[in-house]
């Protein structure tokens, strides 16, 4: 499939005396099929009122065999004054029955002035997600990484009486690490866990680590709900200090960009783990002298990341 393109334009109003917000879908501009053997695409844009209970929606026309179609027509939902700065509006854009992207708005007072807005186009995500986790983490020589899962706040609700979850917590560390679990809090949408979780990785490859969390409601038949995850890169953590932050929960595993950027690194990290594998156990077999070195060396390349790695064995340096 090719990657999401395009940017939608919209304007807003409100009349304040009949409680209506009014969306005019202006255009779109560079729009592409994502099925790569299909040139033409037939448009046409949802928009959905994301927190209204009765899940109101419209849709515009469609057009035909338009990368830039202009449609300048007016939908119109009931929205309170009162509700109006919370509301959020997703834009969705179809191409026949398929989704070629979408885009989310924060609905504010300073847009309803009917001036156009421009918003580009994302990969198709879960919208229902909400809040954020309380996270520590920290590191004790030799090679000890602690990730305490402190709480959670404001998550969605996905129990059946629609007003809390019973919450736990996923994390493990990208590449070949085990995934450990908190306990389950039931009924809240705001719960407290105080788990830590030890994870054994070598200091020289702290900085190459990522840790995933993610949250899910726990059902008594089925499949666990999603309720969102978090991606902490310690690029630039150091071992002596300690991340001690709130962080929101998203839908990464639908985005293509940040399941890009999540793969890269998990390789990145398993080669370098493989690697250390290697100079930890001795000469394995494809091993080669090097003139450069005088020395055993590993040269391995993964054109998938971008990274050439090499260990030098006999002095026991890591490169």
């Amino acid at each position: 499939q090719r990657r999401v393109r395009g940017e939608i334009g919209f304007a807003l109003k409100y009349k304040s005396d009949r409680q209506l917000l009014m969306v005019r879908v202006i255009a779109a501009q560079g729009l592409a099929s994502r099925q790569v053997a299909r040139l033409n695409v037939n448009p046409q844009i949802e928009v959905v009122l994301l927190d209204s209970t009765d899940g109101d929606s419209d849709r515009t026309t469609k057009k035909k065999d338009s990368s830039n179609p202009v449609w300048n027509e007016i939908l119109v939902f009931r929205v309170s004054e009162e509700d109006l700065p919370n509301t959020r509006l997703l834009f969705r854009v179809y191409d026949d029955s398929d989704v070629i992207g979408e885009t989310m708005v924060q609905v504010s007072w300073d847009d309803m002035v009917g001036d156009p807005i421009w918003e580009e186009l994302q990969d198709q995500q879960d919208w229902s997600i909400s809040g954020g986790v309380h996270m520590q983490i920290s590191y004790t020589t030799p090679s000890t990484l602690h990730v305490r899962v402190c709480a959670g706040e404001a998550l969605a609700a996905k129990g059946g009486d629609g007003t809390s979850s019973d919450t736990y917590v996923r994390v493990t560390l990208a590449g070949k690490y085990p995934v450990k679990s908190t306990k389950v809090v039931k009924n809240s949408l705001n719960p407290v866990w105080k788990e830590t979780f030890d994870f054994e990785i070598p200091v020289q490859l702290l900085q190459t680590a990522t840790v995933l969390l993610a949250v899910y409601h726990k059902k008594t038949l089925g499949s666990d709900d999603f309720l969102g995850e978090i991606r902490v890169p310690l690029g630039e953590f150091r071992h002596f200090h300690t991340i001690d932050n709130w962080f929101p929960l998203a839908d990464l595993k639908h985005v293509a960009r940040h399941r890009s950027e999540w793969g890269k690194g998990a390789m990145e990290q398993e080669l370098r783990e493989a690697l250390v594998a290697h100079l930890s156990c001795g000469a394995p077999s494809l091993l080669f002298k090097s003139s450069e070195y005088k020395q055993r060396v590993l040269r391995l390349s993964c054109p998938k990341i971008g990274q050439t790695a090499r260990v030098v064995l006999g002095n026991g340096t890591f490169e």
